[in-house]
């Protein structure tokens, strides 16, 4: 009966322990994300050879633009043509913030080949 008991008890603490060290989990997701968003604007810095600030405000405008398009390919309400549509504005909003904030030999190394033709048409007066 006795090592009934101890062995429970063992089973109590054990399962404690692992709970409350799974509880760390939502501190180690934050330091993650602190993390990602740092080597974001460490990359656009060295890339892009931009101050701190402007750093920021290209990896703001690229984190708005990803939550967008998150939001429209998972919208179920939408056809593809919709869907399209609402990602090629998305695309042009994006590549308009970033034309303000950055020169042109920059935007050629932030925006892809098959996004520099939209631009170049939604330049032209």
């Amino acid at each position: 009966m006795k090592k009934l008991q101890i062995y429970f008890l063992f089973l109590l603490l054990t399962g404690i322990a692992f709970n409350s060290y799974g509880q760390q989990g939502g501190e180690k997701k934050e330091s993650v994300d602190v993390q990602r968003q740092k080597q974001q604007r460490n990359y656009y810095r060295k890339t892009l050879q931009l101050d701190s600030l402007k750093a920021q405000q290209v990896a703001e405008i690229q984190d708005s633009y990803k939550a967008a398009l998150k939001l429209v390919v998972s919208d179920t309400g939408l056809n593809i043509v919709a869907k399209r549509a609402r990602i090629s504005t998305l695309i042009d909003s994006k590549n308009l913030k970033l034309q303000k904030v950055l020169s042109p030999e920059q935007l050629d190394k932030v925006i892809p080949t098959t996004e520099r033709e939209n631009l170049k048409k939604v330049s032209k007066p």
